[in-house]
């Protein structure tokens, strides 16, 4: 456990790129970019010209409106992210809605066994290039397993996806195109990480879900297979 906590490796914003300090030059591939690939990337400009276009829900609306709502929405998250990780450090944090929601739901979950929770934890393989930040991650002292808790403030998670559209690779052609199926895999991903580099056992994946009314808990699957298929193809672009 002690490798989660040595600060060796670092999160450089806004560029989002992990540094490693003892090898500042090794380059690494962000989970999120790693499981992206496999699905058809998010072409704001034309989604948002479309809902404009043909949603009522947005009539009236102009394209760049629409996309400044989204960035007002992901910066929202951000902003929830951190003062959810203050809380937990025992640091002051703002009282916002989404994150007494979050604060309510842990004190739950603390009664239901003997957990600490460890925020924004860091995880990386220098063998496969791959780094990623997981949200908290959860250990349950009875147990010894962990649990990974990743947060959204989306206003729904589908898991459906517009259109019956699928994964774009083999890997992922059976699989839905939706933020279900997405936030799956990313969790997935850092499973197989933690699991097979730092030699801890993950009990379960979870999607905390503050939809402004609550948070609610989507227990996220895990994609077992279609990581390791992945980390394959990824081993390959080392290889050439």
């Amino acid at each position: 456990m002690e490798k989660f906590f040595n600060k060796d490796i670092e999160l450089i914003e806004p560029d989002h790129k992990y540094i490693l300090k003892a090898e500042p030059d090794l380059n690494f591939t962000s989970v999120t970019s790693i499981t992206s690939q496999y699905f058809a990337p998010f072409d704001k400009d034309a989604i948002a010209k479309r809902l404009v276009e043909t949603n009522r829900k947005y009539i009236g609306m102009t394209v760049e409106e629409l996309i400044a709502q989204w960035d007002q929405s992901r910066d929202f998250g951000t902003l929830v992210h951190n003062n959810i990780e203050s809380y937990i450090n025992n640091d002051t944090y703002k009282d916002i809605s989404e994150v007494r929601h979050a604060i309510k739901w842990m004190k739950k979950f603390k009664n239901l066994s003997e957990f600490i929770f460890y925020p924004e934890v860091i995880i990386y393989s220098k063998e496969l290039g791959i780094a990623g930040s997981i949200d908290v991650l959860a250990k349950d002292t009875k147990s010894d397993t962990y649990i990974i808790i990743d947060w959204k403030t989306s206003k729904s998670i589908s898991k459906s996806s517009f259109g019956g559209r699928m994964g774009i690779h083999p890997i992922t052609s059976h699989l839905m195109d939706c933020k279900y199926v997405h936030y799956s895999m990313q969790l997935s991903l850092y499973r197989y990480l933690i699991e097979e580099f730092y030699g801890i056992k993950v009990s379960n994946l979870l999607i905390a879900h503050l939809n402004g009314n609550e948070c609610k808990p989507i227990v996220a699957d895990y994609y077992k297979k279609e990581v390791l298929s992945m980390v394959n193809e990824h081993r390959k672009t080392l290889n050439s």
